[in-house]
């Protein structure tokens, strides 16, 4: 863990180096006041800060932990001799991590770093509302292949077609085979792409090499596809003609 100190009195901020050093963590810098601190904050891009609240110069530890987070957002945890409501409602508007009044001991300073840390990372698992997230990869699909889960890309897609209990979904290297009904299939399928040809086939219409009306087939990467009679006059109808 890389912590920065901003910390304007010597003593106390020799005295976290300490603390951090024997927790096991990296203290990435030292500032006493809001500019110097501004400058290690983007160049180190510390995990976590521990932050002073009254510092010397023209900006407090609660401005300079604003500026942090409208560059990024990280953990930061608090540091006073002042446990007044007031002090407390201000800091709390930056959505501190952590608030520790002075004198602390290292356990203390331990686990609130700890916490604020898993906290960080609690916050980050859900950066997205999964709930209200829609299909991902929608121009693929992923077939289960015992352990695996293989890509197959939707435009790759040749054709369908049944076989007893399973779908055999054919593109030009190989072919896949699905245990599902080719209804269920065609719900997922772009309907402006894809175009049933025969009550056992489906077929990507923008693959076909051409169509033989006369003996009701189709031709596909050189494969024949049966086209049915009932299927025959809406294929027709919805092709582009010259």
């Amino acid at each position: 863990m890389n912590v920065l100190i901003v910390e304007d009195e010597p003593n106390y901020s020799d005295t976290l180096e300490m603390f951090i050093d024997e927790l096991g963590y990296q203290v990435i810098g030292v500032a006493q006041e809001g500019k110097t601190a501004l400058n290690l904050f983007k160049t180190s891009k510390p995990d976590i800060v521990l932050m002073d609240i009254n510092l010397n110069g023209e900006m407090t530890g609660i401005d300079v932990a604003k500026e942090f987070q409208s560059i990024q957002h990280t953990p930061i945890i608090f540091i006073t001799s002042f446990d007044d409501k007031e002090t407390f409602d201000r800091a709390k508007a930056t959505g501190p991590y952590g608030y520790l009044i002075k004198p602390f001991d290292p356990d203390t300073l331990e686990r609130s770093m700890e916490l604020a840390l898993q906290r960080a990372h609690s916050d980050d698992a859900k950066a997205f509302d999964q709930s209200q997230s829609g299909v991902l990869a929608k121009n693929a699909f992923f077939v289960k292949e015992r352990n695996r889960l293989v890509k197959v890309e939707i435009n790759e897609i040749l054709w369908v077609e049944v076989e007893d209990k399973y779908i055999n979904l054919f593109t030009e290297n190989r072919k896949y085979t699905l245990r599902q009904s080719l209804k269920d299939l065609a719900e997922k399928l772009d309907s402006t792409k894809f175009v049933q040809t025969h009550r056992s086939y489906i077929v990507n219409a923008s693959k076909i090499q051409d169509i033989d009306l006369h003996l009701f087939v189709i031709r596909i990467n050189e494969t024949e596809i049966p086209l049915g009679k009932s299927y025959k006059d809406e294929l027709v109808q919805r092709l582009q003609m010259l």
